[in-house]
């Protein structure tokens, strides 16, 4: 139907969605990087896809990394980092292995800079 509004429940799906209609998206990665993400789907929204895509490369690496030992821990970690919220989960979670922790940082730096 014309009012039928598609939203991308992935982050990484997101510009492609919108390359044909996608109106949306129901975020992870924006919990933490609000303003990058929005301007990633305004361009989207806007067809400057060259644009959106350059955004979004900036997530390729963290994105997964947010999944590795299930959500939200990954994200808490992030947002810990950035002073927006604790790194704690609630159990039967557990928080970030050290690893992760230290991989994800990276990638967080390496986001920052570029």
């Amino acid at each position: 139907p014309k009012d039928f509004m598609m939203i991308s429940g992935d982050d990484m799906l997101t510009i492609p969605l919108m390359a044909v209609g996608g109106v949306g998206v129901i975020s992870v990665l924006a919990n933490a990087y609000p303003t990058l993400f929005k301007k990633m789907t305004d361009f989207a929204l806007a067809g400057e896809f060259k644009r959106a895509a350059a955004i979004q490369r900036k997530f390729a690496k963290l994105h997964p990394m947010m999944y590795e030992e299930g959500n939200p821990t990954g994200l808490k970690v992030i947002l810990n980092e950035l002073k927006l919220a604790g790194n704690a989960v609630r159990l039967p979670m557990t928080n970030a292995s050290a690893e992760l922790n230290k991989k994800i940082l990276s990638e967080m730096s390496a986001i920052k800079k570029g």
